[in-house]
């Protein structure tokens, strides 16, 4: 079997190059007002400041969340990035589903590098017709890698099927214990839909199909577009059609947390359905992701990325139970929830806070960062903030316990610790 490569050497690696180009002139204040202002480039120099610590102290939490804005905006070395983290669990939960739909995407969007790893992914998932194509594709952009590993999967008996490297072998239904594998086959959509729409007819000839164990489940057909696109065509068990998308991405957490999101023909905005084709949210998003509630043993609400006069926001929805916690236009990023149900967010003004379900300020969104610090102790809401001093490097750090502030943003971060550690 072909082992999958160190990809935290081979990230580091460029993250040490980034760093070095970085011209002195640009001040990390500077690059941060150009991020904030939706200047992709920034958000990932931002993103490698915080992770070198050059010019800022380090902070993987921040680099993380400045990496996912620029790699939702489209920007491939980002995606590779953010895979990254999440493949290791940098700066963010561990998470090889999120790694390997990202890592994806940076190949599907062409990068030599990402197609090897994805190849090497699907490798060890035991699909070796999707490792043969993305070996293809990175041998034909002048991989030496993957022509080796394309002659070594044909040393170990593998034999590709004819134009295998043109279209992945349709996936047809597999067993529940093969659910997550199932996923990763047919957990990228959402691009290039403007390319779909030229190849919109019923298709004939299916390159994917997502099957579920249910038989009142629906069933999905996709079609890949000689341009790039997607058409994905769902038909009901009786046979009757669905509906048509430009794009499908199957989410499965576990029971009840099994999601279809769908991208709109008209309105190219995605909504979402269970696996039976109720809908659970209107076509209204441009992005959407998923927000583990830690309270409720691993269920997940979704959050909605929206633009509102022209800005993009957040909203955080349990659709199982049909409310909007948060709707979207008040906050820029919706990041987590704790345990206590309180909801970690970024306001327009580019700054962190706190609100609970029902939209009460816990901790004012007026902090660059916030952090639940767990105790063992009774006092276990605490909320480490932190601002930048007069040197916009030197943070400044406060406490919180519950919504009520114990100390100001005027102390060192080894101090607000030590208060948790003697009032736990």
């Amino acid at each position: 079997m072909i082992m999958k490569r160190i990809v935290v050497m081979i990230v580091a690696m460029l993250l040490c190059m980034a760093t070095f180009a970085q011209t002195s002139q640009s001040s990390f204040s500077q690059l941060l007002t150009k991020a904030r202002n939706g200047d992709v480039a920034a958000m990932v120099d931002v993103a490698i400041r915080y992770y070198d610590g050059n010019g800022v102290e380090t902070n993987k939490r921040e680099s993380f969340n400045w990496l996912l804005k620029a790699a939702q905006k489209g920007d491939v070395y980002a995606m590779i990035l953010v895979a990254k983290y999440y493949y290791v669990g940098s700066g963010v939960e561990a998470d090889e589903d999120e790694g390997f739909y990202w890592m994806l995407k940076a190949a599907e969007a062409g990068d030599v590098f990402a197609m090897e790893e994805i190849a090497i992914d699907y490798v060890n998932y035991g699909n070796d017709d999707e490792a043969y194509k993305w070996f293809s594709k990175a041998a034909e952009k002048g991989s030496k890698e993957a022509v080796e590993d394309l002659k070594k999967m044909k040393e170990r008996g593998y034999v590709p099927k004819p134009g295998i490297a043109a279209k992945p072998k349709p996936n047809v239904s597999q067993p529940a214990e093969n659910e997550r594998k199932e996923y990763r086959d047919h957990g990228h959509v959402f691009v290039n839909n403007a390319a779909a729409r030229a190849n919109n007819s019923d298709p004939t000839v299916y390159d994917k199909t997502l099957h579920f164990n249910d038989p009142k489940a629906l069933r999905c057909y996709g079609k890949i577009a000689k341009n790039g696109g997607e058409l994905w065509v769902l038909y009901r068990p009786d046979g009757t059609l669905f509906g048509k998308f430009f794009g499908l991405t199957y989410f499965d957490k576990g029971a009840p947390n099994c999601f279809l999101f769908m991208r709109d023909f008209q309105t190219e905005k995605i909504g979402v359905y269970d696996i039976y084709g109720k809908k659970l949210l209107a076509h209204q998003f441009d992005w959407i992701g998923l927000v583990e509630i830690p309270m409720n043993n691993g269920y997940y609400a979704i959050k909605g990325e929206k633009t509102i006069n022209g800005e993009t926001t957040e909203g955080l929805y349990d659709v199982l139970y049909n409310v909007c916690n948060i709707p979207p236009g008040i906050y820029k990023h919706i990041y987590s929830v704790d345990k206590w149900m309180n909801v970690s967010v970024r306001g327009k003004n580019g700054k962190e806070g706190i609100v609970n379900m029902k939209q009460e300020v816990v901790v004012p969104i007026e902090y660059e960062s916030v952090y639940h610090q767990d105790t063992t102790g009774p006092n276990q809401m605490y909320y480490k903030v932190y601002n930048y001093g007069a040197d916009e490097g030197q943070r400044v750090w406060g406490l919180y316990l519950k919504n009520q502030q114990i100390m100001p943003c005027q102390y060192k971060e080894s101090e607000v610790d030590k208060y948790i550690e003697e009032h736990p």
